[in-house]
């Protein structure tokens, strides 16, 4: 069955698919191990030359075709248990691969909180990691009503981490995170921090075509797989040692790859938000020009009453992304402005959608990744182009407009979320004061 917009087939453009050329340029500024592997990734180096072509493999956007459902063993369309397990097992000894199993949740009280366990320190987002950033750990982020922010991420040794691969059921040290694509449970407390929620899915899993991305000809990838769009949550948050209540709107999302983010990544900006009945995901992804200066963009629209997925639409032929209201960024430290409002549109055959998400003045979380690198990160860095690498998300506001089968849909008071990762700054706004 095909969603709106082609999902799982995506309808790339050409700008998506590499030739051959490119993707030989592209390995210069990745590992060398890479290039050994550039050559023949998965017995084609590809005449990759654009278009949904049945047994055509696509680069540098989201797989969409045949070929590339069957690359990774998925079926077109539907979403299995075992594709939320532990997707790196097999690589793990890698210290370049990076998963993680995220959750974040808006309390009907206004409290947020982000809640992710994950196999790397870093998530991927500096290079040559080493083998010393190679250690599971959680990262449970509550922000009260009032702003208050309380961070706790404790690491531990690989003996205190379990995964299954045939299922979402992780366990890190004292942080659980389980679930069956419909129903999950987040659980763990340190230092006084602590939840213990259960979120039980309002939609259905989400995948933008394969959900992998792969980097030219070479077997490369990021993959990402929202599993849970949107969801009631209800159970407990603690914080300095006091616990109360909490219910309120909940997302899942699972992410992995194989090689580290600053190799490939120029910047993306990511949000989901709720309002009345509706609720959105959006993605931007923008890669680094060694690999096409590929894109891969998002918008999902789902119907939290009835259920009907509006729009599943994963092609920068139908969907852009402008950021806009460039302003301080709220650590003093960052070399620019900071956009704090990302407006996506999507059209196709009439039917058209506009997303805003905005920041608000609550901070969630920002942090400078590589701020004292070592000399081999440093090599990699100045290689690369690359000065500075940050992460940032705020709380956020949200308005839909959405046409659709000749119906008007509208939601002006959304929350959720709003995040940037910025691994090139070259394209950001001058810092104004």
């Amino acid at each position: 069955m095909r969603q709106r917009d082609g999902v799982p087939g995506c309808g790339l453009s050409r700008r998506g698919m590499l030739k051959g050329a490119v993707a030989t340029a592209a390995v210069a500024a990745v590992p060398a191990g890479l290039a050994a592997r550039a050559d023949g990734a998965f017995g084609s180096r590809a005449e990759l030359t654009g278009g949904d072509v049945t047994g055509a493999l696509t680069s540098n956007t989201w797989g969409s075709t045949a070929a590339d459902h069957a690359r990774v063993g998925l079926r077109p369309g539907t979403v299995q248990q075992w594709e939320d397990g532990w997707r790196t097992a097999d690589r793990n000894a890698d210290p370049d691969v990076f998963e993680w199993w995220y959750s974040d949740f808006t309390g009907d009280d206004g409290t947020v909180i982000s809640f992710t366990v994950q196999t790397r320190l870093d998530d991927g987002f500096v290079p040559a990691p080493g083998a010393q950033r190679r250690r599971p750990s959680a990262v449970l982020i509550v922000t009260d009503p009032d702003g208050t922010g309380h961070r706790v991420a404790p690491e531990y040794t690989w003996s205190g981490f379990h995964a299954a691969t045939d299922r979402c059921a992780v366990r890190v040290g004292a942080f659980s995170f389980s679930g069956d694509l419909r129903t999950y449970r987040m659980k763990g407390q340190v230092g006084g921090v602590g939840v213990d929620l259960t979120l039980t899915s309002t939609t259905r899993p989400y995948r933008a075509g394969t959900g992998f991305v792969f980097l030219g000809a070479t077997d490369h990838y990021m993959a990402w797989l929202p599993t849970v769009p949107h969801g009631r949550a209800e159970g407990t948050v603690t914080v300095n040692g006091t616990t109360r209540p909490f219910t309120g709107i909940g997302y899942h999302d699972h992410n992995w790859g194989t090689l580290p983010f600053p190799y490939f990544m120029d910047h993306w900006r990511w949000g989901r938000a709720s309002a009345d009945r509706y609720a959105v995901i959006c993605g931007d992804v923008h890669l680094r020009p060694e690999w096409g200066s590929g894109s891969a963009p998002t918008i999902v629209i789902d119907d939290t009453r009835t259920g009907r997925r509006l729009v599943g639409a994963c092609s920068d032929r139908s969907v852009t992304a402008r950021q806009s209201a460039p302003g301080p960024h709220p650590d003093p430290a960052y070399p620019a402005d900071y956009y704090s409002t990302v407006t996506w549109n999507w059209s196709q055959a009439g039917d058209k959608a506009t997303i805003t998400l905005t920041d608000t003045d609550t901070l969630i979380t920002t942090r400078r990744y590589a701020a004292d690198p070592t000399p081999v990160q440093q090599r990699a860095l100045d290689r690369l182009g690359t000065d500075q690498i940050w992460y940032t998300r705020f709380d956020a506001a949200m308005s839909l407009n959405l046409t659709s089968d000749g119906r008007h849909h509208q939601a002006d008071t959304g929350a959720g979320t709003l995040e940037g990762a910025q691994f090139d700054l070259a394209d950001a706004s001058p810092k104004s004061r």
